[in-house]
């Protein structure tokens, strides 16, 4: 539901910007690394695991009020696995077990944008705010899980112009989501589970994508 609510929004945010000429579409591409994270009370009580790295896919619908800024909505995807480890007491056996973790972001960004002389070359960055929807799924037991999150981030990039269209982004980034890693969402539907403990998900990643001037 809540992605159809996005697509909704975003085809609206679209088709009111195309009527001001003034919108780019965005499509973007990139390898995002590991992040580990591990909580320990005691030597019986902990939670420790790994979000590997993969393959991050997403769009926006970008909105230029003024050569020098934008506005951006934007929806990016990554799906990978993740390794856990946990205990919830001295009375309680260890659990390893790998999830198979899905993160949805909804963002909305804001970007300062220094066109080139040549307008050849765009260099931009900013910082970005919205949700994560963490969608959790142990394939050994059935067992499954999602949340919804507050996500924020930055990145810096440029464009790279091939016409007056279509332009190449490379671009790095950071996202970071508070209460995203352990608590409930990752083991507390698995067994008896003594606390509830959260960390923040920090995730890195480097890669591109293309964008379309769209209007006249």
């Amino acid at each position: 539901m809540k992605k159809i609510l996005f697509i909704v929004v975003l085809v609206i945010t679209g088709a009111t910007a195309l009527a001001q000429h003034k919108v780019r579409l965005n499509l973007y591409s990139a390898y995002v690394f590991d992040d580990s994270f591990d909580e320990f009370y005691d030597a019986n009580t902990y939670f420790s695991g790994k979000i590997k790295g993969g393959y991050q896919w997403g769009g926006g619908f970008e909105f230029l009020p003024h050569p020098y800024t934008s506005v951006e909505i934007m929806y990016l995807h990554k799906s990978s696995d993740g390794p856990i480890s946990y205990r919830g007491g001295a009375t309680q056996p260890k659990h390893d077990v790998t999830l198979d973790i899905k993160h949805d972001y909804i963002l909305l960004a804001g970007n300062g944008i220094k066109p080139t002389e040549s307008k050849k070359v765009e260099p931009y960055g900013g910082l970005m705010a919205g949700i994560v929807i963490t969608n959790v799924d142990n394939k050994e037991t059935g067992a499954s899980d999602s949340n919804t999150n507050f996500a924020w981030g930055g990145r810096l990039g440029t464009n790279i112009w091939f016409s007056d269209k279509v332009g190449l982004k490379l671009q790095a980034q950071i996202l970071a989501a508070s209460r995203a890693t352990g608590g409930d969402t990752y083991y507390g539907y698995w067994g008896p589970v003594y606390y509830t403990s959260y960390t923040t998900l920090w995730q890195f990643g480097l890669g591109g994508g293309l964008t379309f001037k769209l209007g006249h």
